[in-house]
């Protein structure tokens, strides 16, 4: 990455031939070890507005660049909903290496170890080979390549700094004069520069930088240097040698310094440093202390012209924001050589929150005033406190604020100094009209996790105990405050295995209730969350515990209305409150979501506080919009279906799905949360809710779902059956039978020849006929021809004049690929025929793609390939414009014309369809359709080699 993007395994390297694919690469590898959801992907691979097709074409670039990295067991990218995440080693990633170097050089600057600091740095600096993930322009990847070149640059003052105090002048200057050439308005690089140059002797050089960079900045900023360039010019022209602090050059050791005449002066107060110990064994969050490094004031005493630095640093309870602060501020608080104060505002917790005329009366002791020279008035002690800063370097950290309002009166009025604030509020006021760089933090990396789990237990006890730290991590939500409490507990007692907190954690009654330690309210997570809680509004606290019966992994505005039978703008409005007290979490497309402790507090909480009828009720109503909502769906995705569920309870704001591109957005959207509500509505004894929505999950098969729509099938099977309707219990016998068929597992036909006798006693012609097509379909895969003829036959009669004529078109289409096989294609042509022409009339185009396919098949049986290669393309044109479902409407028609194009010689071609068809099926999990193209794939070129 740090360069043009290359891989390499071992001397060998490989490329993404197509720039889509380097682009998605790269995306994924910004974010190593993290999941990068499609539409972040999808933004990657387009310059401009992205396609209708997009999500497919990205699957697309991901299939193909698991075959181009070997990735055949998906082991190195993974499929981690809501997208796809890389995996790879710290050592495997020259990003990751780099960072891992500059942090390593800077704990061995801090320690005094600068000879090592150096040498560390320089080996980091070295992987680079020109500026980040060079030569792909693109909008979305240049922000984050910007991130990585300005880290390079940081890593590059610091080892200046480190060699200035080493007394290394001429290696800065050697190392700097280029790159401060390729940066000439960087003014830290500039005075490093000149530093050095004046300490070597070279005055005259070091003013020729700073002319060059006032003449740079006069002609493309129209602006002056900073104060703290200008000043060290002074120093330079005056010939006081600048130290580090800026200080004037120390007498030489021959001139006679005069003694000084004893006074009775009292000596100065001592600097305040104020922080309370950081811990030894603090883990992650590079980009976070990085974020904070950048926002470091300028090292000069002058600052003339700048603002104070304010960083409000927020998150939830526990996610580990004072962590956080103080370890940063005991990393730079040599750059502040006037101070560190520090002070807990008690936003959230016990007692009262502190008002900021006490923290102002310690602020002023500490910073030497005494006790009874404090002013009285709360404008007189801010007046006295900026005074106090003015022209000073100190470093103000104000923990665990509730508001701006509390904040803004202990802020220093001059620049120099620099504030941190951390909070459970996204201190919007701050940000909006003090300038505050909001930086926020959310629950630990997996990585980061398991590395903060070992720190705590050893390394020893928890390699032997691998994946319960595994289940420990996700258990806990990643929560740094969760994941001390249980590895703590592991810690203290060498008899306590990592499991027994894992098993306490699944079957305790309250996952909170394992989280806490001794007596000490900070060492419980409920009782942090509470904390923030009993902050909020009663309209507020009420939709938060409604939240707590959602099932699924997040949800929308609509659907949250819908639980709290509230109207979707309110709604909209109290989540963005809730999001900004950090008890959730707002993501992509106006989503929102929250870890699953906050999840599980939050049905705590509606547990304590609202009756079972309540819940019930809430959990009827939103069950009652997927419903209603996934049903209106259906019918634009599939328009010509005949279905099962004629009428459903309508909702108090229904929600609008205009067209297909909507219904599949909202498929898209809301699968997971849909296939959790099927799971709700069977754990509450809701079925009637069950089968209904089961009904509605035909979008499965569209997005090559199959092992889902099996599992919710069999979900449905059991509240179909406790309802005793049979036409429902055929239905989802019908579902699961056709997605095990189509994996070719044995158990379809038990399925689906009882779905049949259940269609029969229900008396439903539609499900029957469906039954009888898909066994049809069955008994051809297992090459019993005769058999599926005789089912296919039962199903036409029962088709022809029922309803649109969908179900003619397709057993027709049956028929005719069992012809095919049977190797009688003048029938086939026939049947196929009659298939594509209903297909056609009903506006049923992915069936009319599938009906021209078998159509194809037929011709190339009676050698007119000529005839075939025309179906085929009309078919791949129509299964181009499919939605989903490319499984059967698009790498089928691929794989025939390739057959044909293979035996009119076009053996190229012909390799390019089936390898595209060969992708499809792997996107799919169709493994069995995938390897079998890829055989005619190595056949085809073996034969040609062979001819050769």
């Amino acid at each position: 990455m740090l360069g043009g993007l290359e891989v390499r395994t071992g001397r060998e390297r490989l490329e993404p031939t197509r720039p889509r694919q380097r682009r998605v690469l790269a995306a994924l590898l910004l974010s190593p070890n993290s999941v990068v959801a499609l539409p972040k992907l999808i933004e990657a691979a387009w310059d401009d507005e992205p396609p209708v097709t997009a999500a497919k074409q990205v699957r697309n670039c991901v299939s193909a660049l698991r075959e181009r990295l070997g990735d055949a067991d998906q082991r190195l990218i993974v499929t981690d909903a809501p997208g796809y995440r890389i995996r790879v080693g710290e050592d495997r990633l020259d990003s990751l290496r780099f960072a891992r170097g500059v942090a390593d050089a800077r704990r061995c600057a801090e320690e005094g170890a600068l000879d090592r600091a150096v040498g560390t740095v320089r080996s980091a600096l070295g992987l680079w080979r020109g500026p980040a993930i060079d030569g792909l322009d693109h909008t979305a990847l240049a922000r984050h390549a910007v991130r990585l070149n300005e880290q390079r640059l940081t890593a590059i003052e610091s080892c200046a700094d480190w060699l200035l105090e080493l007394g290394e002048h001429r290696q800065v200057v050697d190392e700097l004069s280029d790159v401060v050439h390729e940066h000439p308005l960087r003014e830290r690089l500039h005075a490093q520069l000149m530093r050095a140059l004046d300490r070597g002797g070279r005055r005259a050089d070091a003013l020729g930088v700073f002319h060059r960079l006032r003449l740079r900045l006069a002609e493309e900023l129209g602006v002056d240097p900073g104060a703290a360039v200008c000043r060290l010019h002074e120093q330079v022209l005056r010939g006081s040698h600048p130290g580090a602090a800026g200080l004037g050059a120390a007498p030489a050791p021959h001139e006679q310094v005069a003694p000084r005449p004893l006074t009775t002066v009292p000596p100065p107060p001592p600097v305040p440093r104020q922080l309370p110990p950081s811990i030894h064994d603090f883990t992650g969050r590079t980009d976070h202390l990085t974020a904070l490094d950048a926002l470091l004031p300028p090292d000069s005493a002058q600052h003339v012209g700048h603002a104070v630095v304010i960083s409000a640093l927020d998150g939830s309870g526990g996610v580990g924001k004072t962590t956080l602060a103080v370890h940063w501020a005991h990393r730079v608080q040599h750059r502040f050589p006037d101070g560190t104060l520090h002070t807990n505002l008690r936003g959230y917790g016990p007692g009262r929150p502190a008002h900021p005329d006490e923290v102002l009366d310690d602020f002023l002791v500490g910073l030497g005033v005494p006790a009874a020279a404090v002013p009285a008035g709360p404008g007189a002690r801010s007046g006295l406190f900026r005074t106090l800063l003015a022209g000073r370097r100190v470093l103000v950290v104000l923990d665990n604020a509730n508001s701006a309002e509390q904040v803004r009166p202990l802020l220093p009025g001059t620049s120099g100094c620099m504030v941190v604030v951390t909070s459970r509020d996204s201190l919007t006021g701050l940000v909006v009209t003090d300038a505050a760089h909001r930086l926020t933090l959310d629950v630990l990396t997996r990585p980061e996790a398991v590395s903060l789990v070992n720190g705590i237990i050893g390394h020893a006890r928890a390699g032997a105990e691998a994946a319960a730290v595994d289940e420990l991590v996700e258990l806990c939500a990643r929560l740094p405050l969760a994941l001390r409490i249980a590895a703590g507990r592991v810690a203290a007692h060498h008899h306590v295995r990592v499991a027994d907190i894992v098993a306490e954690l699944v079957e305790g009654d309250s996952r909170l209730d394992a989280l806490s330690w001794g007596q000490d309210p900070r060492a419980a997570v409920r009782k942090v969350l509470d904390w923030s809680y009993e902050q909020l509004p009663a309209d507020q606290a009420f939709l938060f515990r409604r939240l707590g019966l959602h099932p699924g992994p997040d949800l929308s505005p609509p659907a949250a209305a819908a639980l709290a039978r509230l109207p979707p703008r309110r709604t909209r409005s109290l989540l963005d409150a809730l999001a900004d007290a950090h008890l959730v979490e707002p993501v992509a497309k106006g989503r929102y979501r929250f870890h699953d402790l906050l999840r599980a507090y939050a049905a705590d909480l509606a547990r304590d506080h609202d009756t079972a009828t309540d819940r019930l009720s809430a959990t009827d109503a939103l069950l009652t919009w997927y419903n209603h909502t996934a049903h209106a769906a259906d019918r634009q995705l599939y328009p010509t279906n005949t279905r099962l569920v004629a009428h459903l309870a309508e909702p108090d704001h229904p929600h609008l799905v205009a067209d297909r591109d909507q219904a599949w957005a909202w498929f898209t959207d809301e699968r997971a949360n849909l296939v959790a509500a099927l799971r709700h509505a069977v754990d509450q004894g809701l079925d009637h809710q069950a089968v209904h929505l089961v009904d509605a999950f035909g979008f499965l098969i569209l997005m090559g779902g199959w092992e889902e729509r099996i599992e919710t099938a069999g979900t449905g099977l059991l509240a179909a059956r406790r309802a005793g309707d049979r036409a429902h219990e055929a239905n989802v016998l019908l579902a699961r039978g056709e997605a095990l068929g189509h994996l070719h597992r044995p158990e379809a036909e038990a399925d689906l020849t009882r779905a049949v006798a259940l269609a029969r006693e229900a008396d439903n012609t539609h499900i029957r006929i469906a039954c009888l097509n898909e066994l049809g379909q069955l008994l051809r895969r297992q090459g019993r021809c005769a058999e599926a003829l005789h089912r296919l036959h039962d199903a036409l009669v029962l088709s022809r004049g029922f309803d649109s004529g969908r179900w003619e078109a397709v057993v027709e289409g049956m028929i005719a690929a069992v012809h095919v096989d049977l190797g009688d294609h003048r029938r086939a042509i026939g049947h196929a025929e009659r298939s594509a022409k209903l297909r056609r009339r009903i506006g049923d185009h992915d069936g009319e793609a599938c009906a021209l396919t078998v159509l194809a098949e037929a011709w190339q049986g009676v050698d007119d390939h000529a005839t075939a290669i025309d179906h085929c393309r009309q078919a791949i044109a129509l299964g181009r414009r499919s939605l989903g479902s490319q499984d059967e409407t698009l790498a089928p028609p691929l794989a025939v014309l390739a057959t044909s194009l293979h035996h009119l010689g076009h053996v190229d071609e012909a390799v390019d369809c089936w390898r595209e068809a060969a992708t499809i099926y792997s996107d799919r999990g169709l493994d069995a359709d995938a390897a079998t193209t890829r055989d005619r794939i190595r056949a085809a070129r073996s034969a040609t080699v062979a001819a050769r």
